[in-house]
């Protein structure tokens, strides 16, 4: 039957290609596309790595023999980490000359090895002439900008105290070893790592389990360091298990996993797992949905935005019937029954298969776990994982009881990109070629700077409030509100709400002055108000604001392209911008605005359509899947917390009402918006489109991130194991598992979010540069060479905000919610002060609005470099600390150059609700 629908969607392709060529390069058949829709098998592309098909490839590179001896060993309980690009390995325990069943003693190393990347293949600098202080092993490794932290281990069987921090130097070809300040009094190091340049230690000490903390700074300076004491993991003392930070979607955490310990004189394995959340200060168990039992020495690596790969590990099954035998033969007498037992233990370390291969992975958001490959052969356990280069290094370890392995294993994750195919390129094209078509024919009707910035007054309300609404969107709702949510839950969701707030503050105060002073620009009106100093600051700020922003929104689809097709990634941001560039360089504010409802429909229809789709896939009753959505807290919309530092009720509504006063009132590609329709009532009716607009947009999107939480709960497997970014869980559901056609509809859709801000971005960018700054200081210009002047600002803009993108490509950004906000707060909150200073307050002067603007500035320096307020807040406290301090300087320094300005109030009755 498989091979029935695989034949019949091969004749349908073969049919599409046939039409298509048939068909005139500028004609489209849009019903024919969605009728072959129909016909195609609505099936998954992929379900994600097949059984065959490997996550790894692995190879090995053998760990030199010291000098003076004739083999290696191998190691286990090394020290390893890196060091200004190498990798080294320190110390370590073996059996250098007989098994341990054979009477052979342990021996505790102090080599250190080095191992560089030359090429494209690495090799030894060092082949253990280098050597610690002391021979050591069994401690805890941890990579620092500072170097490798070895931090406790013991030496004979005795525990250590002692930390030591070793350094490649690139330069002399050596390494520079310096003690530092020792653990606490009794504590032996079991696991640990370095989190936001603090660390953090488990350890056992008084039989107990103990969690201490310090700074790395402070570790590097002091003699005596003064660690500090957090709760402890729950459950007995605990060694031999998996330690490891990563983030959960929210916060970053450190996890434990597995182990064992001795109760009562008897050896007792754990097999669970706990988190301690840095933030909150508490551990919690981890309890994925499939019961696993964690193994004990297993090496652990997170990897990506929220994968923790654990390999192999001892299952500790022939480990407890070993201790059985140790056991009873320690209380069994001389004879031939001790002898039997002492047959039976030698036989079981002879016979040993080897610990277990296989390669797990734990995601921390949806707490699933699953194998998606094994080692080429047994496991190398009580060593670690180091990922370095891209590449994740094992160095050495313990394979058999006893027996350990010289080789490092070296594994290259093997990355999966979709394949996009002729149906989805086709569906891009056809979308591409309609944004192109409609600035051709817009370009036509673009005579003068009032068609090029304001439509000739010709744009209905309800296709400026789409526009306002597509413009506010853009592809951080597409991806990262989906994704946001996906991660956490609906608590940032009343943010979106809050712009119902601010919607009728900016329709009463601020829409009547953009109107009735028939402005191009909304920082004309700071000019009017005050003087031509603030204007000019006001639309350079808005400018420069605009350029990252951009930069931002071009740089999210090019994640999606990509991802889908496997270009690189500046080529993929390149051809974004020329795109967007020229149907909003030829077209104007028209061709925008038009093209914005045409994306707001893509936009909203393939959201809507991915959610239907993940339902009927994961075949469950509606109210089931909320059930379970609502066991895992993902509807959690209000916390009542009174605290400033979180996303509670509080942060998220006056933060939400004064960010989108802000955006809506100062924001040159809203206020453009109000000036395209016919009058004030309908630039009254364009605000208030967009902000009930948002109630659906923001059930759908915030939606789409349960649906995609919902999915991979239930196809784990499906879920891309190396994603680096959360933002890209979206589009990766798009590529790998929405039917052909459908995804490239989807991936229009991200390309929607993004052109509709980036093309009112570039156009509003090119009227405040043209008005503010190009017309008023120049003087004496005429139509035609403004209009030329616009559309070269347009270039220029369009230019920088993909060099922009160009840029962020190359940095490491962990959520681009989070940092588009916290710019929003930083460089708006104090220009939307500015307008609201000289609306309320008919004492304002140019000197007063100046002040206020250059005391926000350093408040919100001072807020974000020494508090933990929300980012949310940011836009807040920018606003109110303008307003407030620029209305007092002004009260103190009289400013008369501007009087005819301070009637530009809502005092003033041309400017009152009531008049019109």
């Amino acid at each position: 039957m498989n091979n029935i629908y695989k034949e019949r969607q091969k004749s349908l392709v073969k049919l599409t290609e046939r039409v298509f060529q048939k068909l005139h390069p500028f004609v489209i058949n849009v019903p024919l596309l969605f009728l072959i829709f129909f016909f195609l098998e609505i099936e998954a592309k992929g379900e994600g790595n097949s059984d065959q098909q490997p996550y790894f490839k692995w190879a090995e590179s053998p760990l030199p023999i010291p000098p003076g001896d004739t083999h290696q060993p191998g190691l286990a309980g090394a020290f390893s980490g890196l060091s200004n690009d190498v990798l080294i390995i320190a110390g370590g325990a073996n059996f250098p000359d007989n098994p341990p069943w054979e009477g052979g003693k342990k021996v505790w190393n102090d080599q250190i090895y080095v191992l560089s990347k030359q090429g494209n293949s690495y090799g030894w600098l060092s082949n253990g002439e280098f050597r610690l202080e002391i021979p050591k092993a069994y401690g805890v490794s941890i990579s620092s900008p500072e170097g490798l932290l070895c931090i406790g281990g013991d030496r004979d069987n005795h525990v250590l105290p002692d930390i030591s921090l070793l350094q490649w130097d690139a330069a002399n070809k050596t390494i520079i070893q310096s003690k530092l300040g020792p653990l606490p009094a009794s504590f032996e190091a079991t696991g640990g790592a370095l989190i936001d340049g603090v660390i953090y230690i488990s350890g056992i000490s008084d039989n107990r389990n103990h969690f201490v903390s310090i700074g790395l700074s402070e570790l590097l300076v002091q003699e005596e360091p003064a660690w500090k004491n957090l709760p402890a993991c729950p459950g007995p003392p605990r060694r031999l298990m998996s330690s490891v930070a990563q983030s959960d979607g929210e916060d970053p955490n450190f996890y434990l996993f597995g182990g064992r310990a001795n109760i009562n004189g008897k050896d007792t394995l754990l097999t669970d797992a706990y988190a301690f959340n840095v933030a909150k200060k508490s551990w919690k168990k981890i309890t994925p949905k499939v019961h696993y039992k964690f193994p004990m020495g297993a090496p652990a690596l997170a990897y990506g935005a929220s994968s923790i790969f654990l390999f192999g590990g001892d299952n500790g099954k022939l480990f407890l019937e070993r201790s059985q035998l140790e056991r009873a033969i320690a209380t069994a007498g001389e004879g031939p029954i001790k002898d039997s037992l002492q047959q039976q233990l030698s036989n079981s370390f002879k016979n040993h298969p080897g610990f277990n291969n296989r390669i797990v992975v734990y995601n921390t958001i949806t707490h699933t776990i699953h194998e998606i490959d094994t080692l080429p052969g047994p496991s190398p356990v009580v060593t670690n994982a180091v990922l370095w280069n891209d590449g994740i290094f094992l160095p050495s370890g313990e394979i058999y009881p006893g027996v350990r392995t010289p080789e490092v294993l070296i594994g290259s994750p093997l990355k999966v990109t979709g394949e996009f195919g002729l149906l989805n390129y086709g569906v891009l094209t056809i979308y591409f070629g309609v944004l192109l078509g409609m600035g051709i024919y817009f370009s036509f009707r673009q005579k003068t700077t009032q068609d090029y910035f304001k439509g000739g007054g010709r744009i209905p309300w309800w296709a400026a409030g789409l526009s306002v609404f597509g413009t506010a969107l853009s592809a951080i709702t597409f991806m990262a509100i989906p994704a946001k949510t996906f991660a956490t839950d609906w608590s940032y969701f009343l943010y979106n709400m809050s712009v119902l707030l601010a919607t009728p503050v900016v329709v009463l105060l601020f829409i009547p002055f953009f109107r009735r002073l028939n402005v191009t620009t909304a920082y004309e009106y700071l000019e009017k108000r005050f003087n031509l100093i603030v204007r000019l600051f006001g639309s350079a700020s808005f400018i420069l604001f605009q350029v990252g922003r951009i930069g931002i929104v071009l740089y999210l689809p090019s994640i999606a392209l990509a991802l889908v097709t496997g270009i690189d990634i500046y080529f993929c941001i390149i051809t974004m911008g020329i795109i967007s560039m020229v149907y909003t360089l030829i077209g104007g504010i028209e061709a925008v605005i038009w093209t914005d409802v045409i994306q707001v429909v893509v936009l909203m229809g393939g959201a809507l359509f991915a959610i239907l789709i993940m339902f009927f896939d994961m075949n469950e009753s509606f109210f089931t899947l909320m059930d379970t959505a609502s066991a895992h807290e993902k509807f959690n919309i209000a916390n009542l917390d009174l605290r400033l530092t979180e996303p509670t009720l509080w942060v998220v509504i006056i933060g939400g009402f004064f960010a989108n006063l802000v955006t809506y009132s100062s924001d040159q590609t809203m206020v453009q918006r109000y000036l395209t329709t016919k009058d004030e009532q309908g630039a009254a009716k364009t605000a208030w489109t967009n902000a009930i607009l948002v109630i659906p947009a923001s059930l759908l999107f915030f939606g789409v991130g349960t649906a995609l939480y919902l999915y991979y709960l239930e196809f784990p497997q499906k879920m891309d194991p190396f994603a680096q970014d959360i933002d890209a869980v979206f589009p990766w559901y798009i590529i790998r598992d929405l039917p052909n056609g459908i995804s490239g509809l989807l991936i229009a859709g991200v390309f929607s979010a993004a052109m509709s801000s980036l093309s009112s971005s570039m156009n509003s960018t090119a009227t405040a540069f043209t008005s503010d700054f190009y017309e008023r200081l120049k003087g004496n210009t005429h139509g035609k060479e403004l209009l030329t002047v616009a559309k070269i600002a347009t270039l220029v803009c369009g230019v920088l905000g993909t060099l922009f993108a160009l840029w962020m490509a190359t940095s490491n950004i962990v959520s681009l919610w989070d940092m588009f906000f916290k710019v929003l707060g930083l460089f708006t909150g104090g220009l939307g002060g500015l307008f609201l200073l000289g609306i309320i307050s008919k004492q304002a002067n140019g000197t007063g609005a100046i002040i206020g603007l250059v005391a926000s500035s350093i408040v919100q320096y001072l807020v974000v470099s020494y508090t933990s307020l929300h980012l949310f807040l940011y836009a807040g406290t920018g606003l109110v600390t303008c307003v407030a301090i620029g209305h007092l300087a002004s009260l103190v320094i009289k400013d008369s150059g501007n009087e005819k300005g301070k009637e530009l109030t809502i005092y003033n009755k041309l400017f009152s609700n009531k008049s019109r």
